[in-house]
């Protein structure tokens, strides 16, 4: 992180490493350093050191990010960023005060997240499969949309995660939380002509792990899977979506067919702590039985 005076640097860089060391993704951890550097070269500007911060500069902060016209999600986060911090140097101590305890954060508008429908989707998933690259796109998808992973989860995936004879994977999502998830029976199919068909013939992919591979044998990353999507979208005649709105039309698809809100958000992985403890009775085998009824590529 950049910063021009040591006394916001030092402490704002104790808070990154504690989130790091508390398991936040490294996308999160790249945001929250920009967003803490952007803070600590302001009040190097004002000439205010990081200790004498008090609830009317953080309103006088608030309003600067708002003259930049960032989208309401991109000041939130920001401001997010400068709250955390705060609060997590006074509950260490290293602050006698929390100054953003009493500055609300800015209201975000609530937006529908984008969507493919079944029609689409089978539209996008329809293309034959037979070139290696093809075939991996191919399961991929299948498992963004019949598993409702995020890119990220798909590229880490590893092969000692996948069980297709019990049509089970284990996933490590955001904070290193596992969960284990049930395959669907297009998603399992695609995933074995895969791995028999086409992650053999990627260069060097024996010595890698990870189930999804370039053609150079190399584990993908979100922008590859980014590229993928675009191809199959191009291909079907359809508008552009990120690789999210595969998992987002996962859950939508799965609340239209009856499944329960509480199997979706054990699904999805979408749990804080207290969230998590609500749905740690739910089992797989429950989890199974609402994606095999519900899901149209069950």
């Amino acid at each position: 992180m950049t910063a021009d005076r040591p006394s916001a640097q030092q402490p704002l860089a104790r808070y990154l490493d504690a989130l790091r060391a508390a398991g936040a993704s490294p996308a999160t951890v790249r945001a929250y350093r920009a967003d803490l550097g952007q803070y600590a070269r302001w009040l190097a500007a004002a000439g205010v050191a990081l200790d004498a911060v008090d609830a009317r500069l953080l309103r006088r902060y608030a309003a600067y990010l708002g003259s930049l016209r960032y989208a309401p999600a991109t000041a939130a986060r920001k401001l997010s960023a400068v709250r955390s911090a705060h609060a997590w140097l006074r509950e260490r101590g290293l602050a006698e005060t929390d100054p953003a305890a009493v500055v609300p954060g800015p209201k975000r508008g609530r937006t529908l997240p984008a969507t493919l429908s079944r029609d689409e989707l089978d539209r996008l998933l329809a293309t034959a499969a037979h070139e290696p690259r093809d075939l991996r796109d191919r399961a991929l998808l299948e498992l963004l949309y019949g598993a409702g992973l995020r890119a990220a989860e798909a590229c880490t995936l590893r092969l000692a995660d996948l069980d297709l004879e019990r049509a089970e994977l284990r996933v490590i999502g955001k904070g290193d939380r596992q969960r284990a998830l049930p395959l669907g029976a297009r998603a399992a199919s695609a995933l074995d002509r895969y791995l028999r068909l086409g992650r053999p013939r990627m260069a060097c992919a024996g010595g890698v792990r990870e189930v999804f591979v370039s053609v150079r044998g190399r584990p993908l990353y979100p922008s590859d899977v980014r590229r993928a999507l675009d191809r199959a979208l191009r291909r079907a005649g359809l508008a552009h979506r990120s690789p999210h709105a595969l998992r987002h039309s996962f859950a939508t698809h799965l609340l239209e067919g009856g499944a329960d809100l509480r199997s979706i958000q054990e699904l999805l992985g979408h749990a804080s702590v207290s969230t998590t403890q609500v749905y740690t009775h739910v089992s797989v085998r429950h989890l199974k039985a609402a994606h095999a009824a519900s899901h149209p590529r069950a």
